[in-house]
This record gives structure tokens, sequence and C-alpha cells, in this order.
């Protein structure tokens, strides 16, 4: 199975291809908001290196949420157009879901954090056995000072926080540990493996069907809506 990967849920942006789980080749680079112009690129950077035409994808997997609101639409509309043009499958992978996946055979309980601004996280956990990940707690945007009760409620055992705030976030949860710098974004060498996993268990979905997942408003959806409550 040939799988694209795509991720632009933050600052950084990748692609990547894999053929039957081995990675062939990812374009990665973290230069800011800029994916309007670099994503394709990517992409195109990809399939070359990997000596793959999109005709030969059989899975387009994209990141679909939580993260930027114009990020996650450039990487999901860019994907949806592929799929369209080939007909192939699609994987909406959880950005969670896909900075957990590095960790999917550590054996330890790992927190996942992005940045919602003014001290305010998106988060969710996932508990890895067996080869596997195993959500354990719900996708949310918490106070930096309320992830210590929810990782407690989630029952949380020393995790590994990985994520854009995951050396911030630390902090604030009992024995917690760090897991790295080379943690801190989506890679899309992991949007594949993630949906590799998510092709074998039988939950891909049409172009038509994908669709990305937002926690929150966007501040210009919040703002619209303060001001029509103003005009009121």
């Amino acid at each position: 199975m040939i799988i694209l990967g795509v991720d632009s849920s933050s600052a950084a942006g990748s692609a990547a291809v894999s053929r039957d789980g081995e990675l062939l080749y990812e374009a990665f680079a973290n230069e800011g908001l800029t994916h309007s112009q670099t994503l394709l690129v990517r992409c195109d950077e990809a399939l070359r290196a990997g000596g793959v035409r999109p005709s030969d994808v059989d899975v387009f997997a994209v990141t679909s949420g939580p993260g930027s609101f114009t990020g996650l639409r450039i990487g999901m509309g860019l994907v949806k157009g592929m799929a369209f043009a080939t007909g192939a499958k699609c994987a909406g992978v959880s950005t969670f879901l896909a900075l957990a996946e590095p960790l999917r055979h550590s054996g330890r309980d790992i927190l996942t954090v992005l940045d919602a601004r003014q001290k305010r996280a998106y988060c969710s956990a996932y508990r890895s056995l067996d080869g596997e990940l195993y959500k354990v707690m719900d996708e949310c945007v918490l106070n930096f000072s309320e992830l210590n009760e929810a990782a407690g409620r989630a029952g949380l055992t020393a995790p590994l926080v990985v994520g854009d705030i995951s050396m911030e976030a630390v902090s604030y949860v009992d024995e917690a540990e760090y897991a790295g710098d080379d943690l801190r974004y989506v890679h899309a060498g992991h949007v594949c493996k993630a949906a590799l996993s998510m092709a074998e268990k039988g939950l891909l979905c049409s172009a038509d069907e994908l669709r990305p997942f937002y926690l929150q408003l966007s501040q210009a959806e919040r703002n619209r809506i303060h001001s029509d409550r103003e005009e009121k």
C-alpha cells in the first residue's frame, strides 16, 4: 500500500511517501505558516524522490486537526483535490495521533499538547500497549493550570509529553517527562504510519467525506459572534 502523508497543522509542514509501512521519503521544514506556497512543492518533492506518481497512491492522508485553522484547510484542500482526481481513499489523521505515533511501541502514557494561545492547550492522551495506541483522554481545550488534574482523571502515570508546547506543559504535570525536541512537531512520515494502521482497521474515507476537526471557533469567528452580540 502506497500512502502520501501531509501535515500543515502548525508552523512546520511536511509531506512523505511510504510503501507497505516503509518510509520512502519525507520533506520537512519549519518555515512558519507558508503552507499555501510550500506544501504542494513538498508533496511533489516526496513523490518524485520516492519514485511514485500521484496515480500510484492508494491512500492520501492528512492531519485533520486540531491545529492552525488556515493550515488545516490548506492541507485538507490539497489532499481532497488529489484524491478526487485519482479516486483514491483518504485518511483524516488526528494531529494528536500523529504526534503519539512515534511512541507507539514505548509502553508509556503519552500526553499530547498543542498551543491554543493565551496559556491554553489543545490536548489528548494515549496509552501505548502491545504496539497499539489507546486514547485515554478525549480531545479538549484546557488552561495550563488544568493539565495536571486532567492527566490524573485520565490515569496517566509519568507521561511522555509531546507537541509544540510540550516543554512548557511538562512543568504543570506531576512526574511528566519531555519527550524531546524531535517530537515537538508532527512529521508526515508518522502521518503515513497512522494512516496505515487506520487502513488496516477499515477507517478510511472518501475525499468527499474528509473533514477537518476543530476544538474551538477561529478568532475571526469569535470576533464576529462578539460583534453580532454587541449590535443586538
